[in-house]
């Protein structure tokens, strides 16, 4: 490489750690006639670059057509010929000798030689003219500065940004550089990083393509990848042809020999979990499930309760003039002989009886009793129908958005948990939820089995349902307040496989269909629709099963906006893949701990102000009250369009009317559980647009993606060996 050194003339551009400097050149390797140079690329570590700086510059002489001849920077040195250089250099360039005292004391000692003594280390013992806390500040400002260069220089990529090296540094510390040097696609365990990115950084150190740190790379990842998809493990055999996809953008799997080299480096280096006739796990998923294996188990023994409960139910069936059916007081009496009880049924088989009876019940026998659901909504929901306080699990668990206040090591202190809409609930959150609880706590499962299972990695629930040694109650039994409703009646049929009944409709039927084959003509009847919807102030959701299409998602916000809210000169903004204006009605997507607003919750955008957006969120706040939230810009990204929204992001929330475009084009997103969650998101009515053609493939697929869990058979394993004991109960 080229060399020059001097001092900077004048800064030309700025940003984000990359400068175009006029540089004043004293010396050169090789020689060169330059005296006024102009420099461009990334000074990883500087604070920042002013005129005077002094400092040596490493990197490549080019010739650009517009600009003329430039040094491309590779990496830079501190350079001084005097102390006045070594005091202009630290006070401009390293955090820490911002006070000029500093640097004066640290040339008083060493003059224009300072700068080995301060890479040593010697200066904190042999400069005195200076309080030893600031020198000892200013010092690690100076090898953070060097550590992020060297970095840098590891990394040897031009472009990389300043933003990048600081998030590698805040993930591995003082130790980057040699814990990315030992195996780059460490990279990945970085927020935002890809298989990709890493892959290109580690090709452009040196890793040639069949280094057996590239296939575990790989490896990583394509676990990773699969579960984002719910999945907790990857089978074993598909995992060669997904890492031919990636390194080698092929079907063709690697040489089984590197493959399988790769694989065992991971497992005896514990950065992944290989479970023989099972598959590969990352290690946190496979302690979340095992863990919950454990603590499900070991709460299956007897309960202590001061009351006797037989009288307890009549008393309360007495008192609420209602008649409970058998299996709903056998839940109740499960409870008796086992600390866990996971409760299932349809919508109308009597669950939320069942919650409200049970909580009476440790009302009555006086237990700490705490209410949770996944969402904030949902816990509205509960606390409202049983009649007692609820929260979210992470509000309960104190959850900041990157620490649990409650712990396997700070335990939760209450007698009793009850926790509803199960379904939603992933393999970490049960796993939290347990651990924080004590081992002696209550614990009563709720959900409906046949929605649509957690957006996170696992099966939770119906894993927890279908395991045999487990307390379950399955309520089937309609009853008699919920038989003329066709919302309830059609969602068993959907759950059962059955075509629905769509010719020949009571007009005053709560589900209705209308038969549209033209996907537009759908659009434009759901748009009037909503809109007079909106006239009466009806509560009301549109939902699609994707965001693609006509008759997607995307689609419909747009044509909706327009009708519903229409631009008419309110502030709109585009902000991070947002466009939205005053008036729009937003969903949060990303739960944010900081401002108590979740993955699901509903708002109103009220107003724009500079760089923020002030976003009145529904039944966020206190006892259900709407919440006013400010969204940086940054945070936009948080935000959508929520005029119609997909089935998934609907998951625990209901509405008094439904609106569901069904059509054929929307392919395979058509499934049982998928429909059958959105007709039940509906409280008094449902409205299905389409192509009966389309219900009756929705309907009759129930090939639902079996997620890879083992849950259920570690349990089984768990009670096989006589680590606990359980009982069962399907009310058919």
């Amino acid at each position: 490489m080229d060399a020059i050194y001097g001092r900077v003339q004048a800064v030309i551009f700025a940003k984000d750690g990359y400068y175009i400097l006029a540089f004043e050149v004293v010396g050169s390797d090789p020689p060169v006639e330059d005296r006024i140079a102009k420099v461009r690329g990334y000074l990883h570590g500087i604070e920042q670059v002013k005129a005077g700086v002094p400092i040596r510059l490493e990197g490549n002489w080019t010739e650009h057509k517009k600009y003329g001849r430039q040094l491309m920077i590779k990496t830079w040195e501190p350079w001084a010929d005097s102390a006045a250089d070594v005091e202009r250099f630290l006070a401009v360039c390293v955090d820490g000798f911002l006070d000029a005292a500093i640097g004066r004391a640290v040339t008083k000692t060493y003059g224009a030689s300072a700068y080995a003594a301060l890479t040593s280390g010697k200066a904190l013992e042999e400069v005195t003219d200076v309080r030893r806390d600031w020198l000892e500040r200013a010092l690690t400002g100076w090898a953070r500065m060097l550590t992020t260069r060297d970095l840098a220089v590891i990394l040897r990529n031009d472009g990389i940004s300043a933003s990048l090296i600081r998030d590698i540094l805040a993930t591995f510390g003082s130790e980057a550089g040699a814990v990315i040097k030992a195996n780059p696609y460490r990279l990945m365990e970085l927020p935002g990083m890809t298989f990709e990115t890493a892959d290109g950084l580690a090709l452009n150190m040196g890793i040639s393509v069949e280094d057996p740190r590239r296939l575990g790379g790989a490896i990583i990842w394509a676990i990773r990848e699969h579960s984002r998809n719910g999945h907790l493990y990857m089978r074993r055999e598909d995992i060669p042809q997904a890492v031919a996809a990636l390194a080698f953008h092929s079907k063709d799997a690697p040489v089984n020999s590197a493959y399988d080299a790769a694989l065992a480096t991971l497992s005896t280096t514990s950065a992944v979990q290989v479970i023989p006739g099972a598959g590969v796990y990352l290690p946190d998923l496979y302690r979340y499930e095992q863990d919950t294996a454990h603590m499900l188990v070991e709460s299956m023994t007897p309960v202590q309760l001061d009351i006797d409960v037989d009288a307890f139910l009549a008393d309360y069936e007495h008192g609420n003039r209602i008649e409970l059916s058998d299996a709903q007081r056998e839940a109740v009496r499960f409870l008796l002989n086992n600390r866990v009880l996971i409760l299932t049924g349809l919508p109308g088989t009597g669950k939320t009886t069942v919650v409200r009876t049970i909580v009476k019940l440790f009302e009555t026998a006086r237990l700490n009793l705490l209410l949770m659901a996944p969402t904030g909504i949902a816990a509205k929901r509960l606390a409202s129908v049983a009649g007692h306080d609820a929260s979210t699990i992470h509000r309960a668990l104190k959850y900041d958005g990157s620490s649990w206040g409650y712990h396997e090591n700070n335990k939760l202190v209450v007698d009793a948990v009850v926790v509803d809409e199960m379904s939603m609930v992933d393999q970490e959150l049960i796993f939290r939820l347990l651990s924080a609880l004590q081992r002696g706590t209550i614990l009563v499962l709720v959900g409906d089995d046949a929605q649509l299972p957690s957006v996170g990695p696992g099966s939770v629930l119906r894993e927890l349902v279908s395991c045999t040694a487990l307390p379950r109650i399955r309520l089937t039994q309609i009853f008699r307040q919920s038989e003329r409703s066709d919302i309830v009646l059609n969602s068993h049929r959907i759950n059962r496989g059955e075509q629905l009944p769509l010719h020949g409709q009571n007009p005053d039927s709560e589900f209705r269909f209308v038969a549209i084959s033209d996907e537009e003509r759908i659009v434009d009847l759901i748009v009037e629709m909503a809109a007079k919807l909106k006239g009466r102030n009806a509560n009301f959701q549109v939902l699609s099963p994707k965001y693609e299409g006509i008759v997607g998602v995307n689609n419909l916000n747009e044509r909706l906006r327009e009708r519903l809210n229409p631009s008419e000169g309110q502030r709109e903004v585009s902000w991070d893949g947002l466009n939205t204006r005053i008036g729009d009605r937003l969903m949060v997507v990303q739960n944010d701990y900081k401002k108590n607003v979740y993955n699901g919750d509903v708002g109103k955008l009220t107003a724009i102000d500079h760089d923020e957006l002030i976003v009145r969120v529904h039944d966020a706040g206190i006892e259900g009250t709407d919440l006013v939230v400010r969204f940086p810009k940054h945070d936009a990204s948080k935000l959508r369009l929520a005029y119609a929204v997909t089935v998934h992001k609907c998951q625990g929330l209901e509405f008094d009317n439904i609106i569901i475009p069904m059509a054929r084009t929307q392919g395979r997103m058509l499934q049982r559980n998928l429909f059958y969650t959105a007709v039940t998101r509906a409280r008094k009515k449902v409205w299905i647009l389409g192509e009966e053609s389309a219900v009756f493939k929705a309907i009759a697929n129930d090939k639902v993606l079996q997620r890879n869990t083992r849950l259920a058979d570690s349990i089984l394993e768990l009670v096989s060996h006589g680590v606990g004991v359980g009982q069962e109960n399907d009310d058919a």
